[in-house]
């Protein structure tokens, strides 16, 4: 049996579905009781506490509960609220400037130093600096690009009006900004702080959110304690947070098994998972996450040159057959980049994608190999001690059509430099976007400027995709991201959407609260155990 297959479900109502299911059991959280410490696990060390400088899924599940950004999700729901804000921003009617204001008396952990406008201006330039990777998040900000480009000492569309007011101004309309706001990595520091730690910061956070770091062993353990100080009021039930650093999946699995874990992601296996769930001690949690898993091609490399072979590759995998045999039904099948059930999004199982078709993928290889063009090509796999099963599985499906896929394990650090460099050849990856909406996913990995190197270069795509991003009508910008996608995927074939999963966690059953959002990033402020004994 294979537990939480998929069978014509939209993603739209796998969103609605993990919407009720994310807070964690039958309990409310009107009958949540404080205390209790949770125990948690990374899968090898984060290596930093500096969320501007580390986009990781550890690092932002750390960075929400040690720190705090202007807006939020409302639950786990994609509504915003104000988090370090009095009240969500005015806006003007041309669609540039944001009038903030922050609540008063917010703390920062070392109950002396009080957030205030300056540090928000702190931040954002601090992300546009040198150790920024998620300049993205704000260069829409007016004099973002000169600032960055050395070009001006300060960020001239950030305006302080007092100790909590303060305005940016747009250098376009851009409608998604306040959801970059809410991104973990738009965390707002304290400069003052974060001044006098200089190096040692990335190790020594200093944030404003219900948890503060108690103490951290390098490939051991991460221990956070509650924040006595934390502005809203009751918050959080949790004593602290216990991550320990555990390299290998089946020694964290015995360890949840022994209750020395509170919370664990679910065996890939089928029948690992039937034997878990059918002792009825743990609770099943789901997330619909706004990710997307893809074979990418970088356009510039030689062997993928002729879209003919990336064609080929497109139509001969099998992607119902990975997600049966390799993700036990916990998926379904890609049709778009772009995740649906956001504005913008083509709908399950309409976008442009090529179908599975291996036979007419044998020909395109024929027709490629009577012209005296070489099938031979090259993918890269980011770390890992052995291949993937799904890349085992797609460099067989090329070859049941001839071509000669060859797919060469990287270590991490090097496959991240040289994709900044526009080196890998091509990759099976996924995104867990940051924020729900197209620009998120096609900005990123295909306008010139993206960070991604995927090097893909169409002018009418270029365009589309500026035009979307500082476009006010919403039914306009889809339209101009659906072509957009539409060139990229069906016509260009620079990527191959493959699947959107499931995202399942097992939890103690005297665990409640738990928050799973779409954007992958759980939070525990509102989480509680049950007395022991109970």
């Amino acid at each position: 049996m294979k537990l939480g297959r998929l069978v014509s479900t939209t993603l739209g109502a796998m969103l609605v579905l993990s919407l009720m299911l994310a807070w964690g059991g039958t309990a409310t959280l009107a009958s949540a009781k404080a205390g209790g410490i949770l125990n948690d696990y990374f899968g090898e060390d984060p290596g930093t506490f500096d969320v501007q400088a580390d986009t990781t899924l550890a690092v932002y599940g750390l960075a929400r509960e040690i720190f705090n950004t202007l807006v939020r999700y409302k639950g786990a729901t994609l509504e915003l609220e104000p988090e370090l804000l009095a009240k969500m921003p005015e806006i003007s009617k041309d669609g540039l400037v944001y009038s903030f204001e922050l609540k008063k008396g917010v703390k920062f952990h070392d109950g002396k130093t009080e957030l205030t406008s300056e540090d928000v201006k702190f931040t954002i330039e601090r992300m546009l600096g040198p150790v920024g990777l998620s300049k993205w998040l704000f260069d829409p900000i007016k004099g973002a690009k000169e600032f960055m480009n050395g070009k001006a000492d300060s960020v001239s569309g950030i305006t302080i009006v007092d100790k909590y007011r303060f305005k940016l101004t747009l250098e376009k309309p851009y409608a998604p900004f306040l959801a970059n706001l809410a991104v973990p990595s738009a965390s707002i520091y304290s400069k003052k702080l974060v001044t006098e730690a200089g190096d040692k910061w990335a190790h020594n956070p200093v944030g404003t959110g219900p948890f503060k770091l108690k103490r951290y062993v390098p490939n051991t353990e991460i221990i956070l304690e509650r924040n006595p100080n934390y502005f809203e009021e009751g918050l959080p039930y949790l004593d602290g947070i216990n991550y320990r650093i555990i390299g290998d999946y089946t020694t964290a699995l015995m360890e949840f098994e022994a209750g020395n874990l509170d919370v664990i992601g679910v065996p890939s296996e089928a029948e690992e998972r039937q034997r878990l769930l059918s002792t009825g001690r743990y609770q099943l949690l789901k997330s619909t996450p706004l990710a997307t898993y893809y074979f990418v091609f970088n356009m510039s490399d030689p062997a993928w040159k002729d879209v003919r072979l990336r064609k080929a590759l497109a139509m001969c995998i099998d992607k119902q057959a990975i997600i049966d045999s390799i993700w036990g039904g916990d998926a379904v099948v890609a049709t778009s980049f772009v995740t649906p059930g956001i504005p913008g999004a083509f709908e399950m199982g309409k976008g442009p994608a090529l179908p599975y078709d291996p036979e007419k993928a044998k020909k395109l290889v024929q027709e490629l190999k009577a012209e005296g063009k070489s099938v031979k090509c090259e993918a890269w796999q980011r770390g890992g001690t052995a291949l993937s099963d799904t890349n085992i599985a797609i460099q067989e499906m090329a070859k049941q059509v001839g071509i000669e896929l060859n797919v060469v394990l990287t270590e991490r650090a090097a496959f991240g430099e040289a994709r900044s460099k526009g080196k890998v050849p091509a990759n099976y990856g996924n995104w867990w976007a940051d924020i729900p909406d197209p620009d998120n996913y096609l900005y990123t990995y295909f306008h010139p400027s993206e960070m991604m190197s995927t090097q893909y270069r169409n002018d009418k795509v270029t365009k589309l995709l500026e035009e979307a991003k500082v476009e006010t009508d919403p039914k306009v910008r889809a339209r101009k991201y659906q072509e957009a996608e539409t060139i990229i995927i069906r016509d260009d074939c620079a990527i191959v959407p493959l699947l959107h999963p499931l995202d399942l966690l097992l939890v103690q059953k005297n665990v409640h609260g738990v928050i799973m959002h779409p954007t992958g990033v759980n939070s525990y402020k509102h989480t509680w155990k049950d007395a022991p004994g109970k």
